[in-house]
Order: C-alpha cells, then sequence, then structure tokens
C-alpha cells in the first residue's frame, strides 16, 4: 500500500512539473533554441497570412507547405496569433502521448516508469521551443509518431489498412518536412522485406499517390529541392557535426550502469584491426582538423562545437567529440545491427553545409525510442532509478540551456 502511494506521489510529480514548466515557458515566451524558434515563426508568419487568403504563390519557404496550411487554417478560424500559439500548444501534447503509446506496444514495462520517460521529453529545449513557437519540425515529428504507431499495431495485429494509416502519417510529415521522405523510404523498406508481394504494390501504388502533390510543390516551390541551400560545401565538417550530436545524446542513454557496462564490454572485444582502424582514424581526423577549424560565430554545430570555443577558443572539444560519435556509433551497429539505419537516417537527414542542433532533437532519441527494441532503451526503462538518471539528465540540460537563454553565454558565437 505504502509503495503505490510513493509510486502514485512520484508519477504525479514528475509528470506534473514539466507539463507546468512548459506552460510557464508559454507566458514568458521562452525560445531555449536561442531565438531561432521565434525567429522562424515570425518569419513565416506572413504566408500564414497570405494561405488564410488563398494567395499560395507570393510567399514561398524551404519546406513544404503543410505546417504553415495547418496554422492557416487556425488562423481562419482563430484570427489571433496568441491564440493560435495557444492552440498549438495543446497540439503538441500529441508529442508525449504518442510516445508513450508508441512505447507501450514495444517495452511492456511499467506503465508508471513510461509515463515518468515520456514526461522527461518535455524538458527538451528544442521541443519546448517548437511548442511554444509552432515549428514545421514539431509537426513533422508529431506525425512520424502517430505513423510509427499504427507500424506497431500492424505488426502486432497484421490489419492491412493500419499499414495504409502509416504510411499516410508519414506523407504528412514528410509535407512538413522533406527529409523524412528518408524515414517513409525505410518503412517502405520494412514492407518490401516483410509483405507479400501482392501487398507491397498496393503499399507502393498508395505511396505514389501520395506523393502526387509533392510534385506539384516542387513545381511551384524549387527552393524545397535547392541541393545548392542542402548538401554540404565540406562533408568532413558536417559529418563531425553529425557524430558529435549523435555522442550528445547518446550520453542520455549511456550514463546508465547497465548501457555503459555493455559498451565497456564491447570495447574491450574489439579486434585488433579494428583498433588499429580506429587510431588511424583519430590521426587522420585530429591530422586535418585545421581544414574545418571553422569561424566560431558560425551558426549551428551543436553543444560540443559552442563548448569547444567557449572553453578552448578551438574546435578540440568538438573534435573529440565527433570521434567519441563514431566510435560509439560503431560499436553499437556491432552490437546490433539494426542501429546502422538509425545512423544512416540521421546522416542523410542532416548533409546541410550548416548543421543545426534541431535537426537531431528530439529526432534521434524519439528514432531510438521507438523504431525497434533495443537494450540502450530497455536498461533505461528497466526500473525506477534507471529512468530518474534518464528523467535528471534531460532536466540538467533543460537548465543549462535555459542559464544560457537568460545570460546569452553562446548567442556571441552565433551571427
Amino acid at each position: 500500500m505504502k509503495k503505490n502511494i510513493k509510486n502514485n506521489i512520484n508519477l504525479i510529480l514528475l509528470s506534473s512539473i514539466p507539463v507546468f514548466s512548459i506552460f510557464l515557458g508559454f507566458i514568458l515566451n521562452e525560445d531555449l533554441s536561442t531565438g531561432g524558434a521565434k525567429w522562424d515563426f515570425n518569419l513565416t508568419w506572413p504566408i500564414i497570412v497570405n494561405y488564410t487568403n488563398f494567395n499560395f504563390i507570393t510567399d514561398i519557404t524551404r519546406h513544404m507547405p503543410l505546417h504553415y496550411a495547418l496554422l492557416s487554417i487556425l488562423n481562419g478560424i482563430l484570427n489571433d496569433q496568441y491564440f493560435i500559439r495557444i492552440f498549438y500548444l495543446f497540439l503538441s501534447f500529441l508529442f508525449p502521448i504518442f510516445l508513450y503509446l508508441n512505447l507501450t506496444k514495444i517495452y511492456k514495462n511499467n506503465k508508471t516508469i513510461l509515463i515518468i520517460f515520456t514526461s522527461s521529453f518535455l524538458f527538451i529545449p528544442l521541443f519546448r521551443a517548437s511548442a511554444i513557437w509552432p515549428n514545421a519540425h514539431l509537426s513533422a515529428t508529431i506525425f512520424f509518431l502517430i505513423g510509427n504507431y499504427f507500424y506497431l499495431k500492424s505488426k502486432e495485429n497484421n490489419i492491412f489498412f493500419y499499414k495504409i494509416i502509416n504510411l499516410l502519417f508519414l506523407s504528412f510529415a514528410i509535407y512538413c518536412i522533406q527529409t523524412y521522405l528518408l524515414l517513409f523510404l525505410y518503412y517502405l523498406y520494412n514492407y518490401f522485406s516483410s509483405e507479400k508481394f501482392k501487398n507491397f504494390i498496393k503499399l507502393f501504388l498508395f505511396s505514389v499517390l501520395l506523393s502526387l502533390p509533392g510534385l506539384i510543390f516542387i513545381i511551384l516551390n524549387p527552393r524545397i529541392v535547392g541541393f545548392g541551400d542542402i548538401i554540404t560545401r565540406d562533408i568532413l565538417y558536417t559529418l563531425s557535426s553529425n557524430f558529435s550530436l549523435i555522442f550528445f545524446f547518446l550520453i542520455f542513454l549511456l550514463l546508465n550502469k547497465e548501457n555503459l557496462k555493455i559498451i565497456l564490454n564491447e570495447i574491450k572485444t574489439l579486434k585488433i584491426y579494428e583498433v588499429i582502424t580506429i587510431l588511424l582514424i583519430t590521426f587522420c581526423i585530429f591530422y586535418f582538423h585545421e581544414l574545418f577549424a571553422l569561424d566560431p560565430r558560425l551558426r549551428g554545430g551543436g553543444f560540443f562545437y559552442k563548448l569547444s570555443f567557449l572553453i578552448l577558443s578551438n574546435n578540440f572539444i568538438f573534435i573529440t567529440s565527433s570521434l567519441l560519435g563514431l566510435i560509439i556509433s560503431y560499436i553499437l551497429i556491432k552490437k546490433e545491427t539494426k542501429f546502422f539505419y538509425i545512423f544512416l537516417i540521421m546522416n542523410l537527414m542532416s548533409l546541410n553545409f550548416i548543421v543545426y542542433q534541431k535537426y537531431f532533437e528530439p529526432l534521434f532519441l524519439i528514432m531510438m525510442c521507438i523504431l525497434f527494441k533495443n537494450f540502450l532503451i530497455n536498461n533505461v526503462l528497466l526500473n525506477f532509478r534507471n529512468t530518474l538518471l534518464f528523467y535528471s539528465l534531460i532536466f540538467l540540460y533543460f537548465l543549462i540551456a535555459y542559464i544560457n537563454h537568460l545570460y546569452k553565454i553562446s548567442y556571441n558565437l552565433v551571427i
């Protein structure tokens, strides 16, 4: 009886605090993305107004238009920017709801633990910024979560209609952010590998049908596939940024006794040729590091990129974090091959010359949670202590971001 009361108190406190904090953040016009989310929202607001007035040509963006079209519908009903933001804030809670529903399909853990784990994501700075200042990245992530839920339901019950719904919501994600096409292809590949040929053809033809509006958008707005703006001009820097960010988000999962023990054991089992390869990569990266010793005022780069210039006035920490991200990624793939898909998708989705942390946050952790069952997430959800540690680390990240927001520590590094 006492244990149940204690569990209920923990559940109420740990799930209500982040909810309360995000509403408080809305009142205070919080933006923990160093001003990027608010800037994006204000920049694209005229497009939303034009869509409300059925003007679809005057202003165009680099993203697909669904997010802006949905906000324009709200604008036509509410006709007030502040109320639209409030409405979107409530809609953003579909994120933790569907994250929880996805987790219940994969991990049969204690539901209290799953709720607390899910609630911790409300502290993630980019989620908060995107919920408070409606952002297409969050809309795409929500559609992805809904789509994956129906994918898991289709695996559980083998109902063809769920597969149709899965692809439909994934297409909605693409029509918010076009790089989600890579996730769509991941699911289509899974269907190709597991479905009867007749069923796969039906799913493929449905996918072709879903793509037709996209072809029209591309004709009207060539910027959507403007590779000159999207594809990097320095692949070494871009991959370094990607693996630095991968390492940053893996920290939340690796600072766990069970996970850390597994990784250390895997390191001990590395073959001589693997160790030599890692040493050669290390040498090459540090030898050529000046090739991508970029101006610290450059936008993007992520947490360790900014930290490296703040502390050392060079990119040593950034390069080290990138190397660690690469090594741990290799170890994880060696331990569980399916991790390869996550690292490949994230790198392909982030081939920009300037890599922003929002490309990975919270998408990378979401993919780790719901694409397939794995030991990293399973060990975080193993017991209340491990889940509380994850929750605390995310909260610590929130505090660091908030301190940076108050004192503008890294803002001077941004053009």
